[in-house]
């Protein structure tokens, strides 16, 4: 099992304040902590400090590039190797709720609903602002039946940034789930006014308002949606 925290960043935090510690004992800079006169300790001192905050920089962009890395490979239909990469992602850094909202992804994608569960509780429990980790453990709890978690899931990541088109959009597939296709059509309606390229939302959008018996809007919902990808793949 993965640990929450990055094991890398860890160390590379230690042993900077390990090596801080034993500099500042060592040549007794509590005495006189800018002693110019002997230069060493202080340039020690700095050496060590800028030294560690490279090393963490490096870090991060080293994780950033290997989710980046694994999302890549998510979209090729690569789930299984993406993992690999948000795994060393998530060992390179504190705190890596991206990190573990992609990975999420992949699990969900391999039909691994409870680990891609415990992913995403993870990303939240790192980061209870991360509103992708939030609409997407909506869609975990969506996919196990769960509806009345996912809209609560779905609500939480809406709260968190308003003008979420997907969670909207998805919100709207849960309501549709559950016969309530009036509501359904106002989170499509929202997603589409949000984002009028949302493909999934016109078409969505169109199946409820069918449902409800408006075929015409429905009709002009679809034709929308086939417009949109008409011109994408121009």
């Amino acid at each position: 099992m993965i640990r929450i925290s990055g094991r890398m960043f860890d160390g590379v935090t230690y042993a900077s304040v390990g090596a801080l510690v034993a500099v500042f004992i060592f040549f007794r800079m509590y005495a006189n902590p800018f002693d110019l006169s002997a230069p060493l300790p202080i340039v020690l001192f700095a050496a060590i400090a800028g030294g560690g905050m490279i090393a963490a920089l490096l870090l991060f962009r080293i994780s950033n590039s290997a989710v980046a890395q694994g999302d890549h490979l998510v979209k090729q239909g690569r789930y299984q190797e993406a993992l690999a990469r948000y795994e060393r992602a998530i060992r390179l850094v504190r705190r890596p709720s991206y990190a573990w909202t992609s990975r999420g992804v992949a699990m969900r994608y391999l039909g691994r609903l409870d680990e891609a569960l415990r992913c995403h509780e993870n990303a939240i429990r790192l980061d209870p602002e991360n509103e992708v980790a939030w609409c997407n453990l909506g869609t975990v709890y969506f996919k196990k039946g769960l509806l009345a978690k996912a809209l609560d899931c779905y609500d939480k990541a809406i709260h968190i940034r308003p003008k979420y088109a997907i969670a909207w959009n998805n919100k709207g597939v849960v309501y549709a789930r559950m016969n309530r296709f009036a509501d359904a059509d106002k989170c499509h309606t929202k997603a589409t006014k949000l984002r009028p390229e949302y493909v999934a939302a016109w078409l969505n959008r169109g199946e409820v308002l069918a449902r409800l018996g408006d075929r015409d809007e429905a009709q002009k919902c679809l034709e929308r949606a086939r417009s949109i990808s008409r011109t994408a793949a121009a």
